[in-house]
């Protein structure tokens, strides 16, 4: 009895940070893009920046791949520079590619090729593809 209203305190507050964030990431994931389609026609790539009170200070963004003949599907990146993010891209059989960043296509993965590129702890909530990002041992970086 003694502890029951500081309980309830600490879990009304944290429901509130849990409602907090959750409406946050939900704003950050429904951003306006920039969008661009690939030379084929197929693909759509959607530079989105990151912002609100989960980056407060900006700076971040995520790229989106989006499969026109599956438009449901869409493949995002974890957070990124927002400055790194340039949409001219190349394609062939095997990849749309923009400086630095690489999308497989018959895999549906990224290959991010920025030695610098740090982890940020938006990550696993923004990114829902797999990636990798290269070493500078592995000799495919910038």
């Amino acid at each position: 009895m003694k502890y029951r209203k500081p309980l309830a305190v600490v879990i009304l507050l944290l429901a509130v940070c849990a409602l907090v964030f959750t409406r946050e990431l939900d704003k950050m994931l429904e951003r306006e893009p920039y969008s661009t389609t690939s030379p084929s026609g197929r693909y759509l790539l959607q530079h989105v920046s990151a912002g609100g009170l989960l980056v407060p200070f900006g700076g971040l963004g995520y790229l989106q791949v989006i499969d026109l003949k599956d438009p449901q599907r869409v493949y995002r990146t974890p957070l990124v520079e927002d400055w790194s993010l340039d949409l001219r891209m190349f394609e062939d059989d095997d990849s749309l590619r923009i400086f630095g960043l690489e999308f497989s296509k018959a895999t549906k993965t990224y290959l991010i090729q920025w030695p610098d590129w740090e982890h940020h702890w938006l990550d696993g909530f923004i990114s829902n593809t797999p990636y990798e990002f290269c070493r500078e041992t592995d000799g495919n970086c910038y």
